[in-house]
């Protein structure tokens, strides 16, 4: 009888495609994502479907984009629109495999199973601590008192921080050590396994055994600032007013997660190397969208540039992938559902002609790896579409029915948007008509008019929406904590203060953080509605 083929997907949260050493970004320290490289094939122009947590995770689930599953963008009280729809984890389940989920899932609710057998959850902010395992471990480890599980959202959200815990019981720790165990338990058993980090996303809270890592080291500098029609309401965007150490701080930090993923992704693989496992086993490596880190003047991800859109894809499988291959075929995450099938040799249950990626196993593809299309928001002011070819990027946004493109040999960075030049030529044609396609058939109810794209009357955005500073991020409080509403302010207090107290790592005192008169006093307000924040507290906080 042969061997069934195991399955693990490893699956980072805003990791941008530049960050693996191995792919020629040599300012990475990622000596085990490198062995992968080497062992493996990657995809050098790997692309996230839609750049946002909840659509590109269930994107790679169904396999479908947001007019199957209906997460256009992050909704947390939205449900998945069609439960019948057949979920990569279900048909896994079905033939046979164990199946699990381990660390970030973020589904809703946080524990729909989605044919997954087990759920071992490491969320950002979950509701109950019951109902994520890692905020369990902590309180079984004598650190249920931490607030802040993951760092400290409100005010530092994007500010580099030292962890309220070591090493040892940081989350990427967890991740490894929950892994290692669940693959020793299940002995032989033919598996599907998702590894859910949520690092490198922020905050990013360094534990002092990675302190000053990237700090000495010849870091990539931040694409020019260039927002094409993003204007500010209040005229200067959140972050713009940071001093050169902040900002490298941040970079600094973002790469030290990335790091730290590493170094616990290394000893995952490595265990199944010791055991035998690792030749029998898909591992596919990649993550659900990238982050701006500054370029173009921009923090976070949602938007249609590569260093939101583009993110690392590495496989490793010898008997179906060469090793040490560099493929630029573009490619999705939803090429994932029917490449994982194909390894395995299992038929898709349902209509196959429904799923938008096919197998990156397949001899003579169908689909056209030389363009790609990417998606982002519900319908509204803030929904774009881009299309793109080998050389030229096309970008709608219904925010005034504006148009980007861009020439990716001559301009990669994108700050150079020529659609003036170009306009009524054949290949803006040829990607406009491709962009309004898509929408048509994909895009939310309404935004194709007798085959015209929707206009929205044009809105500033608020220098909060893609800047470094969320104003969202204020609430962002862990609601478990504590009922005794001065406690709950004095810890989540004391928290800030140890998150910046080591300038090597956050660059910035509390103090110093950001000074913008809105931004107080959302945070004053939102701070006080979670515990008795005090006069003096606030005071120190924004006090010069």
């Amino acid at each position: 009888m042969n061997k069934k083929t195991n399955v693990m997907i490893i699956f980072t949260d805003q990791q941008r495609y530049d960050t693996i050493g191995a792919l020629g970004y040599d300012y990475m320290k990622t000596p085990n994502l490198d062995r992968l490289c080497k062992e493996g094939t990657a995809y050098s122009c790997a692309h996230s479907h839609n750049p946002v947590c909840m659509p590109a995770r269930h994107d790679l689930l169904l396999g479908m984009p947001a007019s199957a599953h209906g997460y256009y963008a992050n909704n947390e009280k939205q449900r998945i629109k069609d439960y019948s729809i057949p979920t990569l984890p279900r048909i896994f389940s079905d033939a046979g495999y164990r199946t699990a989920a381990i660390g970030k899932m973020h589904f809703s609710p946080a524990r729909a199973h989605h044919g997954y057998n087990e759920m071992y959850l490491m969320e950002e902010l979950p509701k109950h601590r019951y109902d994520d395992q890692y905020a369990m471990y902590l309180e079984e480890e004598g650190l249920g008192h931490i607030q802040n599980l993951h760092g400290v959202r409100p005010h530092l959200y994007h500010t580099p921080q030292l962890s309220q815990m070591d090493l040892a019981n940081h989350e990427t720790s967890w991740i490894k050590n929950q892994t290692i165990e669940w693959l020793k338990k299940n002995n032989q058993n033919p598996f599907f396994l998702f590894v859910g980090y949520i690092k490198p996303h922020p905050p990013w809270d360094i534990p002092k055994e990675y302190r000053g890592m990237y700090k000495d080291c010849d870091l990539k500098e931040p694409i020019a600032s260039s927002r094409s029609f993003d204007k500010a309401s209040q005229g200067h965007w959140y972050g713009d007013d940071d001093s050169l150490e902040q900002k490298r701080k941040v970079r600094e930090a973002y790469f030290t997660t990335i790091s730290m993923v590493d170094d616990s992704v290394g000893e995952i693989i490595e265990y199944l190397r010791e055991r035998g496992d690792l030749d029998d086993t898909l591992i596919i490596f990649t993550s659900d969208h990238g982050e701006m880190l500054q370029d173009k003047g921009y923090y976070s991800k949602q938007l249609p540039y590569d260093s939101s859109v583009r993110v690392p894809m590495i496989i490793r499988y010898p008997k179906a992938f060469t090793p040490g291959l560099i493929k630029d075929d573009f490619v999705d995450l939803m090429d994932l559902l029917p490449t994982c099938l194909d390894v395995c040799d299992l038929e898709y249950p349902g209509n196959k002609e429904s799923l938008y990626g096919e197998s990156l196993c397949e001899e003579y593809p169908l689909l056209d790896r030389e363009k790609i299309i990417c998606a982002c928001e519900f319908l509204g002011p803030r929904r774009w579409v881009m299309s793109r070819n080998r050389r030229y990027k096309y970008i709608y946004r219904y925010n005034g029915g504006k148009e980007e493109v861009y020439d990716m040999m001559l301009n990669p960075d994108e700050t150079i948007n020529i659609i003036d030049q170009v306009k009524g030529s054949p290949v803006y044609e040829e990607l406009r008509e491709a962009a309004l396609e898509y929408e048509k058939v994909y895009g939310p109810d309404g935004a194709v008019d007798q085959d015209e794209w929707l206009v929205f009357e044009e809105e500033a955005f608020d220098g909060w929406h893609y800047g470094k500073y969320h104003l969202w991020s204020n609430s962002q409080t862990q609601a478990f904590y504590h009922n005794n509403q001065e406690l709950r302010a004095s810890t989540l207090y004391s928290e800030m203060l140890y998150a910046v107290s080591d300038l090597c790592i956050s660059g910035t005192r509390l103090n110093q953080v950001f000074h913008d008169r809105v931004w107080m006093k959302d945070f004053s307000r939102k701070a006080i509605n979670y515990g008795d924040f005090n006069e003096d507290m606030l005071r120190h906080i924004f006090e010069e």
